[in-house]
């Protein structure tokens, strides 16, 4: 579907001044990168990958990371051993240009004095976007993402393609990482906020935008700010490219006049795009692919993530066979609705992925969408135990605080945001909650009030910082916790 009318739309991200940004150098090309002196500031997985690729195009690598912990790591020691310098004091370090980990912000200290010198700061997907020899296809948004990134993957992969998955995907792989591989068929990234912040080399050959809503305010400031940057991954697209935009997100909708490239549209209402839901069934080009129920992943949000990724794999050729192969198997990512135990007649599910209020919301709703089978042949909405909280990252939770006394039978609370959602279910009129201490404790009173039928849903609805490394550590302790119970 072609570009419509002009509209005013979002504009571009101004989180600084394009002006008062050093100059990059020229984009890199692998002889431009040998000799070059490049400060790897962060050395986590993707600032470990970034450096190993550096060292193999023979780039002068100096490394650097906040944590003692993570240069005294073996991963560390191994750049080290492969001619990677370490400096205590990355501000002063003589230097050509850096690769700034995306979880650190350009308000950063570090990030300022480097800009005082007049050192570009660029991103690592950002940079190897540059080097990678194929079509990237990039997705981002609010919610969804890593779940429409791992579908396209594998509808790719049916069609008999070969494939990089990764990005800001975890578990994944950074796409630094493919620099040191075999080049594949097609490179499919999940794209954060945080890097497209600083990124001015990524050009997608397929963009999907799925939705955008408050989210990473203590970085951004503002839902506009945020926004902004999540739709900068369209303006460097030109004719030769697609964009997959939701034609359900206002936001979203308003950037199809963004960018050059070809914009395609996908809808739970809508019927005129190239991939919608009607009559209960998924429809892809005016072909019915299958009926909705057949969607291995429950809930709504993921016929929707269906739906953007079969419309950005049919631009690239795949048939209906591997669509539905995929969407009837592919039973979802760690941490993402994962079904963990049943014990005693109740299910456990670890979504520690919902980092957000409206992805806590989803959770819970596609769980109190499930009907539980009876005895006497009939049906019924299934009994949610939830545990909600963590660290504040100054988001609005009124409506997952709404679908909590909607669908929840019982509520438990824990982490830095426990007595703000007290305050607020009670506001509501909702009594039906504890504050806890901790996880394991929220999981003993768990297990104490759930019944035969019912499902213990964890789905924190905030970041993890509050008690947690990542929300992959905080699953990991909460499928621990389940595997204790008895």
């Amino acid at each position: 579907m072609k570009r419509k009318g002009q509209v005013q739309g979002v504009g571009h991200c101004r989180v600084r001044a394009t002006a008062q940004l050093p100059r990059l150098p020229e984009p890199p090309n692998p002889l431009s990168l040998r000799g070059t002196r490049v400060l790897v500031i962060g050395l986590g997985r993707s600032g470990r990958a970034v450096a190993r690729f550096l060292l193999r195009s023979r780039a002068r690598v100096v490394g650097f990371d906040e944590n003692p912990e993570a240069l005294a790591s073996p991963a560390a020691s191994s750049l080290k051993r492969a001619g990677m310098k370490v400096t205590r004091q990355p501000q002063a370090a003589t230097v050509e240009w850096a690769v700034v980990s995306p979880g650190i912000s350009d308000k950063h200290a570090l990030v300022q004095a480097l800009r005082r010198r007049s050192i570009p700061v660029v991103d690592e997907l950002d940079l190897a976007s540059r080097f990678v020899r194929g079509p990237i296809i990039a997705i981002t948004g609010t919610n969804g993402k890593s779940t429409t990134t791992a579908l396209i993957a594998r509808m790719l992969e049916g069609f008999g393609k070969s494939v990089f998955c990764g990005g800001n995907l975890a578990p994944g792989q950074p796409l630094s990482a493919a620099l040191l591989a075999r080049p594949k068929d097609y490179y499919v990234v999940e794209v954060s906020s945080f890097q497209l912040e600083r990124a001015r080399w990524l050009k997608p050959k397929v963009a999907v935008i799925l939705n955008i809503t408050a989210d990473h305010l203590n970085r951004h400031g503002t839902v506009r700010r945020y926004a902004n940057c999540k739709l900068t991954v369209l303006d460097r697209q030109d004719q030769e490219d697609y964009a997959v935009l939701n034609h359900d997100d206002p936001l979203v909708y308003a950037a199809r006049v963004r960018g050059g490239a070809e914009k395609h549209f996908f809808s739970m209402r809508h019927r005129d795009v190239d991939a919608y839901l009607a009559d209960g069934s998924i429809w892809a080009d005016g072909h019915k692919v299958q009926p909705a129920r057949e969607v291995k992943l429950p809930g709504a949000h993921n016929i929707q993530n269906s739906l953007a990724a079969i419309a950005a794999v049919r631009l690239l050729g795949v048939g209906l066979p591997p669509i539905r192969r995929t969407l009837r198997t592919f039973a979802g990512l760690p941490h993402r609705m994962e079904h963990v135990r049943r014990l005693h007649g109740v299910d456990y599910f670890n979504s520690s992925m919902t980092t957000n209020p409206a992805a806590g919301a989803k959770s819970l709703e596609a769980v109190a969408g499930q009907r539980e089978r009876l005895s006497s042949g009939g049906k019924r909405a299934r009994r949610v135990i939830l545990i909600a909280g963590g660290r504040e990252k100054a988001l609005p939770t009124a409506e997952y605080v709404r679908a909590m006394k909607r669908h929840a039978t019982w509520v438990l609370l824990v982490g830095e945001s426990s007595m703000r959602l007290a305050r607020e279910l009670s506001a509501l009129g909702f009594r039906r909650f504890d504050v806890l201490a901790d996880l394991p404790a929220a999981l003993v009173a768990a297990r104490a009030k759930a019944q035969a039928g019912d499902v213990v849903l964890f789905a924190p609805g905030f970041a993890s910082f509050d008690q947690f490394r990542d929300f992959e550590a905080r699953g990991e302790a909460f499928r621990k916790e389940v595997q204790r119970l008895d």
